[in-house]
């Protein structure tokens, strides 16, 4: 009876292993996306057709991921500011704002930068992390001059999770568009 028990026990172990081994791969999941267009400043980008527009003061547009889980105090976000450019080149900005960040960001601390162009327009690229209340954050920030103005495009995210989130934040910054 033993025999006929253990083989039973194996018989349904490696079945099951089996199972697992012979299950199609997970097909990746294919996100659509929309495009927002604000006319009168110009620009557009398009974003996941998952995350909503909040509107916030101070910002172009702002979307958020949607939430995880219950109970989720942070989303994933990415917002538009515009402010005048002050008669600086892009780098001249980009030093600027490497010299206020710490000023305002609790914990800020600058991991990377670089300068890149996107959609044929010269930008300075950093990701950086901070810290807010008992939250630690990561956030990469695309820095665009146009007509004397300075676009921050910023996407913020838990620093846990902003591995995830990095591919559709470049992906999302990648198209990205000032006319004009």
């Amino acid at each position: 009876m033993r025999i006929i028990l253990t083989a039973l026990l194996c018989f349904f172990s490696l079945a099951g292993l089996r199972a697992q081994k012979q299950a199609p791969k997970k097909v990746k999941e294919q996100v659509a996306w929309k495009t927002y267009t604000d006319a009168k400043e110009k620009v557009s980008i398009k974003y996941p057709a998952t995350w909503e527009r909040k509107p916030v003061n101070k910002t172009v547009f702002f979307f958020w991921a949607p939430y995880l889980h219950n109970g989720q105090k942070f989303r994933e976000n990415v917002n538009l500011s515009i402010g005048p450019a002050q008669g600086l080149s892009i780098e001249e900005y980009f030093l600027d704002a490497r010299k206020k960040m710490p000023e305002e960001l609790e914990g800020f601390k600058e991991l990377r930068s670089k300068y890149i162009k996107i959609n044929g327009r010269d930008c300075a690229q950093m990701v950086y992390q901070f810290r807010h209340g008992d939250m630690n954050f990561m956030a990469v920030v695309y820095i665009f001059l146009n007509d004397e103005k300075a676009y921050s495009l910023n996407f913020s995210s838990l620093a846990e999770r902003f591995d995830k989130f990095y591919p559709a934040f470049e992906k999302m910054a990648k198209t990205f568009k000032i006319k004009g």
